[in-house]
């Protein structure tokens, strides 16, 4: 068995650009666990014009790459995630090679001192697995979950998945997925946490209620996502329209945060159910403020779907956010959400792309203020019992120190 330092080499093709930003923070928030319990935490990533090259973050030494020149011109890594940038972008395909051949190179310079190579997405989990072949390193892939759903079978992932020593998937479909494509030996779910000192009951937004324009007496229902398909946010206006226009609850008023390619959408369904008293875009929220909408919210609800290309959610973490804020929700039986809400306790279920039972769960959580509060404080203790931080980078010590018993 190899001695141990306690040190770790973090692959990542998106982490936080400079502190505050939510770029990959799940990947920060491990990595400031693992130093909080003594590991030696190193994060390799790509480079970025806005941010240093090298710097302390929070105890985790950073090092940023850069892959093409001038800087200002890299179009692989950042803004719409690779595969959408390779699609829109020919530099990006360019600079693939560059970014692969610069990856390899300073994680094979940075890995000399580490135990563990640990690797989040697929292409760093190529640039690991390379790496740990030629450095005689033990390698822990990580899966996310929308690209096992969206690559499926696909001979790179297959390749990463092989040739790992253990697989950590987010969520119990994750893993299933995964497994699916190949049956990796060692593996295990470890889903992501909620940073409990950020995220609690708390309304640090003077006069929010005012700001969103809901009445005093009115109920506050509040969705926050990218405006994308998998989303399933048009399911949610219709049942608004449900309510409202037909069923008569003109006490419901829901908050739409968020951006992306569909507002337009959203807007014309908004028009054209006449829901413009009920229905509004917050605009941008700042990170800071996000609980505080979250705990101002009489209720959270996400219908995601699985979209034509199979992605769906991996987890869903804003209904673990909205849960540590003391707020139940509302989401579709799909993916990693499974994982997340236990029926009629922390929320409800609804049915996958069904405006009526997506209202038919409003209503009755409308109905009830004394359900909505019970379910707040048992999804608040759900969160802060099987999703904090010190809990979860304790369960990925244990699979670094695993794989050291092997030979």
């Amino acid at each position: 068995m190899k001695q141990f330092n306690n040190r770790v080499l973090v692959l990542t093709t998106s982490f936080p650009i400079y502190e505050g930003i939510a770029v990959g923070i799940h990947v920060l928030e491990k990595c400031r666990h693992l130093v909080k319990n003594n590991w030696d935490v190193t994060v390799l990533a790509p480079y970025h014009h806005k941010s240093k090259k090298q710097e302390n973050m929070e105890g985790i030494q950073v090092k940023r790459f850069p892959y093409f020149w001038p800087v200002r011109l890299q179009k692989l890594t950042y803004d719409t995630g690779i595969p959408a940038n390779l699609k829109k972008s020919f530099l990006a395909k360019i600079q693939l090679p560059f970014f692969l051949l610069f990856f390899l190179l300073q994680t094979i310079i940075h890995s000399r001192n580490a135990d563990i190579i640990h690797c989040h997405w697929s292409l760093a989990g190529l640039i690991g697995v390379l790496a740990g072949k030629l450095m005689n390193k033990k390698v822990v892939f990580m899966m996310h979950g929308a690209e096992v759903f969206v690559l499926g079978n696909h001979p790179l992932l297959r390749f990463v998945l092989k040739h790992c020593d253990y697989l950590i998937s987010n969520s119990s479909f994750t893993e299933e997925k995964t497994l699916e494509v190949y049956p990796v030996k060692n593996h295990k779910v470890i889903s992501p946490g909620v940073n409990l000192e950020r995220f609690y009951p708390q309304k640090n937004v003077p006069g929010l209620r005012e700001k969103l324009n809901i009445p005093e007496k009115g109920v506050f229902i509040l969705t926050i996502g990218k405006f994308i398909p998998r989303k399933g946010i048009e399911y949610l206006i219709e049942a608004m329209d449900i309510l409202i226009n037909q069923k008569k609850y003109d006490n419901l008023f829901l908050r739409i945060g968020g951006r992306g390619p569909l507002k337009s959408k959203y807007e014309n369904l908004i028009h054209y159910y006449q829901l413009g008293s009920y229905i509004e875009f917050t605009g941008y929220i700042p990170d800071e403020h996000i609980p505080s909408y979250y705990t101002e919210a009489d209720f959270f609800v996400l219908p995601s779907i699985v979209d034509e290309k199979g992605d769906t959610e991996g987890l869903g973490v804003v209904f673990l956010e909205a849960n540590a804020c003391k707020t139940p929700v509302v989401g579709s039986y799909v993916g990693g959400i499974r994982d997340v809400i236990v029926n009629g306790e922390n929320g409800y279920f609804v049915k996958e792309k069904n405006a009526e039972d997506i209202a038919n769960k409003i209503k009755i959580l409308n109905n009830d203020n004394e359900l909505r509060v019970k379910m707040g404080e048992k999804g608040m203790k759900r969160v802060k019992e099987k999703f904090n931080w010190d809990t979860i980078a304790k369960e990925i010590i244990n699979v670094y120190k695993e794989i050291n018993h092997e030979k």
